[in-house]
């Protein structure tokens, strides 16, 4: 068991891995650090790009040296094996040497969305017992405030570049005064390298634990056999690296061959087509919706910018559509291969694959060294090719969660592992996208937990009930939508709908807020008085259909 991981915290029952590729096995020993950074200056490679971020250009062995400095820096803070780290950036080379060092001291990186808030915070870094924050000076403010309710935070490390004074451990000095040496902790492949938070229609985030091997395939299957990954390419986009989905884009699928990564800090359309031009990306990876907004804020955008490097696409976070896929083909003279992967599963696990014939109808085939199956949701029994049910998926990765045995249980039958997706699988052999089994709402690619917005916005007086579901919308597939029913005696209208955004974007991430607000005499209930959300989201889709 890996020091400083508590027993109790890791499932017992956990997802049945399997390992069918011969990439797929890793030596008893390993650890990701070395195998995506030391390895490459070992075998001659450390003058190559490994992060372009604006002008600078930082090369293997750069990034070893930060990642050894910062390694040793935390060892000297205290940070034992197996202690989780809080990473809490923008997309920045700082985030991937924050995580990269302290995989190489067998400590568990915990990469942090931008957007939390204090509260949200509070509970994370509580339920994973973190022992140390890294933060960005930008982000620094819902840390301190969270603060005083972290029980088990001994160390705040501040990155300063933004000139905010800050009273905690400084990231420059302390990297400036450690060693440029460091040798890796002797990690072994099962012991846990990552974790990511997630939130389910509960509304309660979720930790997702990987280990070292788990990050590592995930180059090793769906990059290597479906992107045809290489050490000429640039890997850029705009999901964020806490995200699952930015991790691997990002950070571990161009560092696994040594290849680039553009990051782009908040990137907006035409900081994506910049960035092409600039840092010639080859592979972009992004949402749909950022496709759409491309295509729509830059019609000319392939004329005016150099985009000839490109060579594929990547989409995932959200149903790809049709018309997504060929006005972005037909603009750009590239495919956009649409992919569903999980925080709990780390990465895509069902894609095409490239020189693979597309349909924009499907999301593909389980990606090389995965199984797919469609079963019925009660009983688990595999369904008849073309009938919709529940899909479940075996792999190198599973679902494995940090201390939530009653979920653990919930999201495996007979060890496959069940995401939450309705697909149907046909007789073509590709899967079919259906829905979510669950509330989840995705708008622009984030998951958003209605029952999560619902209970922030009752913390209003002037709020009587409230149901919130996701509504269709052309550019984010989804919108939070809220129905509110008003307290008696309390006018509805567009000042109420302000002050209900504002509280929400206050107290959640802003991107959970409700776009839409609608105020209703009565919500539609069962007999035994639950509300009826389908009704509510039916209602949504038939007037967006009209």
């Amino acid at each position: 068991m890996q020091e400083n991981v508590p027993e109790s915290y890791l499932p017992e029952d956990g997802p049945q891995l399997i390992h069918p590729l011969p990439e797929l096995h890793y030596p008893e020993e390993v650890n990701v650090a070395t195998q995506l950074v030391d390895r490459h200056v070992g075998e001659g490679r450390g003058d190559n790009v490994a992060i372009r971020f604006g002008d600078e250009a930082v090369t293997y062995a750069d990034l070893q040296t930060r990642v050894n400095r910062l390694g040793n820096a935390l060892v000297k803070q205290g940070v034992e094996p197996g202690d989780r780290v809080v990473v809490r950036f923008t997309n920045r080379p700082e985030a991937v040497v924050s995580c990269l060092a302290a995989q190489k001291i067998g400590a568990v990186a915990l990469p942090s969305m931008k957007l939390l808030r204090a509260k949200e915070l509070v509970h994370i870094i509580n339920n994973a017992e973190a022992s140390t924050v890294i933060v960005y000076d930008d982000l620094l403010d819902e840390i301190d405030e969270a603060l005083p309710e972290l029980n088990t935070v001994d160390t705040v490390v501040a990155v300063q570049r933004n000139g905010i004074d800050h009273d905690h451990v400084d990231y420059d000095e302390v990297t400036a005064a450690a060693a440029d040496e460091l040798d890796a902790h002797p990690t072994t492949r099962d012991d846990l390298a990552l974790m990511l938070y997630t939130s389910g229609t509960t509304g309660q985030p979720k930790g997702a634990t990987h280990t070292h091997r788990q990050v590592l395939a995930t180059a090793d299957s769906y990059a290597n056999y479906c992107l045809n990954a290489s050490a000429e390419d640039v890997f850029g986009g705009n999901p964020p690296l806490p995200f699952a989905y930015g991790y691997g884009d990002l950070l571990t699928f161009p560092l696994r061959v040594g290849a680039t990564t553009s990051l782009v800090e908040n990137a907006g359309p035409g900081d994506l087509l910049d960035a092409i031009e600039n840092h010639g990306i080859t592979v972009l990876c992004s949402i749909p919706t950022a496709f759409n907004q491309i295509l729509a804020k830059f019609p000319d955008g392939h004329e005016e910018y150099d985009t000839a490097s490109l060579r594929l696409a990547v989409s995932a976070g959200e149903p790809l559509t049709h018309s997504t896929f060929n006005r972005f083909k037909d603009t750009y003279g590239v495919e956009i291969y649409d992919g569903i992967g999980t925080t709990e599963m780390l990465h895509i696990f069902v894609s095409h694959r490239e020189g693979q014939e597309i349909d924009p109808g499907a999301t593909g085939y389980p990606v090389p060294g995965y199984e797919c199956k469609v079963v019925d949701p009660d009983t688990g029994e595999e369904m008849p090719r073309g009938e919709a049910g529940l899909l479940a998926v075996r792999g190198p990765t599973g679902i494995s969660y940090w201390n939530r045995p009653r979920k653990q249980d919930e999201a495996l039958v007979d060890g496959w592992s069940l995401p939450g997706d309705i697909y149907i699988h046909r007789e073509d052999d590709r899967l079919e996208y259906k829905s979510r089994e669950d509330d989840l709402i995705i708008s622009s690619g984030y998951n958003i937990p209605g029952p999560e917005v619902e209970a922030v916005i009752e913390e209003r007086e002037e709020v009587s009930e409230v149901a919130v579901v996701g509504s269709p919308d052309e550019e984010r597939g989804q919108i939070v939508k809220a129905f509110v029913v008003s307290t008696e005696g309390v006018g509805a209208g567009d000042r109420l709908t302000e002050t209900i955004q504002n509280h929400v974007k206050n107290t959640l991430a802003p991107y959970k807020y409700p776009r839409a607000v609608e105020f209703v005499d009565e919500l539609p209930r069962t007999e035994t008085g639950k509300i009826q959300r389908v009704k509510l989201r039916d209602r949504e889709h038939e007037q967006y259909e009209d």
